[in-house]
């Protein structure tokens, strides 16, 4: 027979896949595909869908950036461009831009990369030319740019345009309100106090000292119906706070990023474990199926829709126009604002059960909090939030009957004021200094908008590694290992005790009752143990 006809010789036709179908793929194999019935139905080796499923991270991370979904469809490669740092940078400047719903032209675009070549200090032979830009839009997959246009501010007309095509949009995929979730990021100035207190007098008195801007970003997330919310993302500074040294479960999702901002890799992780797999639980124990529906607003920090939609099809992303999220973004609408209130009044009760002979007063109060602390109590304010609360803050996105505006302002901020004058230090804060506090953060939107010199700094690596754990400031103990038998006479105690009060209720006493024998039994087991290993003989 003819060696050439032998079909141990006949050669596959190559076959180069283009990123859309790489996302394809790394959404098969999330499944349970193989690699090998991959790499049959591609006609590609199975060596192929190996670098693949290695290179994931990096494909997702690329893929993100793309501007549009005809990105994905065009590129077959992550090929950078020749000058990978100007090429960074200027995307970063796109994207930001972008986001905010600024048009940008080709001219412009070729004027900042002459900027940021000029900064970088880049060769003075660089020329932003024609060829050069269409390149560049390739490589990132951008749509033709706009010549002309204004940059937007609250857009009511684009609000009500979104309005009426997510109506649409739902109703013909037959979404319920038990279907249909938003998320949003903000920042949390998490141990600031009202700027007349003793400790904010005192720290910007003392020498050297400046007032404390630690900060998190907290992303909130619920269903339309207010059926289901999601545990709140905490992503803070280090990787491995000392202070959670012991803790064996958190009341929320912690992640750590070098500056304490929601970005396109966090994004990701959070969009796939914590998300799809809290909702797919979720909607299993509710006896629910079909698809789910995600609503984002267009930050830089989220991957584009293209990305989000290859990790499982029965989760839908939309995004929201840009400068609409002040308008109808559900969690912009009193959820994150009441969340943030109720965490600050967490932090005034805390103030108010210090022990008169405590060593710590005001002033030094706010350096006692840690993240174990932060995590704990803005997970508590969360778990205060009603459904009708949630519920309610869909009415505008919905076109639903709002119910008529809650006079509670007033009565929020006398709460405020009645902690105040119970707590030494505060005998100077007023309503003014309540409101201050309150919206001390409300315009941090949790993802960092960069100036161009901090992109520049961002893509010649000149800032910080990230720190595996919090600086001595940032967390000043650790979490105490408490002893078996140190929990069981606390809760003997406190069993005692609540039983005695008149607020106690059987549901929580029992409660009690079960933790209590929980520590009793973990106290028997050791002094077992213990004793067990007195009779054992003694190795020679």
């Amino acid at each position: 027979m003819d060696s050439s006809s032998s079909p141990s010789t006949s050669k596959r036709k190559r076959t180069v896949l283009s990123v859309e179908k790489k996302l394809e793929i790394l959404s098969k194999l999330e499944k349970g595909e193989t690699g090998v019935c991959l790499a049959r139905f591609y006609n590609v080796g199975t060596a192929t869908i190996t670098d693949i499923k290695k290179n994931r991270e990096s494909l997702m991370i690329f893929a993100s950036q793309m501007d549009t979904e005809e990105g994905p469809k065009r590129r077959k490669t992550m090929k950078m461009s020749q000058n990978e740092t100007l090429d960074d940078a200027l995307s970063k400047w796109f994207i930001q831009r972008r986001s905010l719903g600024q048009p940008i032209s080709g001219p412009l675009l070729c004027e900042k990369a002459l900027d940021f070549n000029e900064k970088l200090g880049g060769s003075s032979n660089f020329k932003a030319s024609t060829g050069w830009l269409e390149k560049f839009k390739n490589r990132h997959g951008i749509r033709q740019l706009q010549i002309q246009g204004e940059a937007l501010s609250a857009n009511s007309d684009a609000a009500e345009k979104f309005k009426l095509t997510i109506g649409n949009y739902i109703e013909e995929g037959g979404y319920s309100r038990d279907d249909i979730y938003n998320a949003d990021e903000s920042g949390l100035n998490w141990r600031s106090l009202p700027r007349k207190s003793l400790a904010s007098r005192q720290e910007t008195s003392a020498c050297g000292f400046k007032v404390s801007k630690d900060r998190v970003t907290i992303m909130t997330c619920a269903n339309a119906s207010g059926t289901h919310k999601l545990p709140l993302l905490v992503i803070g500074k280090a990787k491995n706070p000392r202070c959670f040294k012991n803790i064996k479960n958190l009341p929320v999702s912690y992640k750590s990023q070098k500056s304490a901002w929601m970005d396109l890799k966090l994004f990701c992780d959070w969009f796939k474990n914590d998300f799809i797999k809290s909702v797919k639980k979720w909607r299993k124990d509710k006896g629910k199926d079909g698809k789910v529906l995600l609503l984002l607003d267009n930050a830089p920090s989220h991957p584009s829709v293209d990305v989000l939609n290859s990790f499982d099809p029965n989760f839908v992303v939309m995004f929201l126009p840009p400068n609409v999220t002040a308008l109808i973004q559900p969690m912009d609408q009193g959820v994150i604002e009441k969340l943030k209130r109720l965490y600050r009044k967490n932090m005034l009760k805390s103030l108010l059960l210090l022990d008169d002979n405590s060593e710590i007063n005001v002033a030094s109060f706010p350096k006692t909090l840690n993240l174990k602390h932060c995590c704990f109590m803005v997970a508590d304010a969360w778990e205060l939030l009603t459904e009708e609360n949630l519920k309610r803050a869909w009415n505008k996105l919905l076109s639903l009957e709002t119910d008529s505006e809650e006079t509670i302002e007033a009565q929020n901020i006398s709460e405020f004021n009645e902690f105040f004058s119970n707590i030494p230090g505060f005998a100077d804060c007023d309503a003014d200094d309540a409101i201050d506090w309150i919206n001390s953060d409300a315009n941090d939107p949790g993802y960092q908008l960069l100036n161009d010199e901090e992109i520049i700094s961002s893509v010649t690596n000149l800032t910080e590694n990230d720190d595996e754990n919090e600086s001595e400031d940032e967390c000043l103990d650790e979490t105490k290992k408490v002893s078996n038998s140190e929990a069981f006479n606390a809760f003997e105690i406190g069993l005692e005790w609540y039983a005695q009060q008149e607020e106690c209720s059987c549901t929580q006493l029992l409660l009690l009752r079960r933790m209590r024998n929980l520590a009793a039994k973990k106290r028997i087991d050791a002094i077992f143990q213990s004793k067990i290993t007195k009779f054992m003989p003694k190795k020679s």
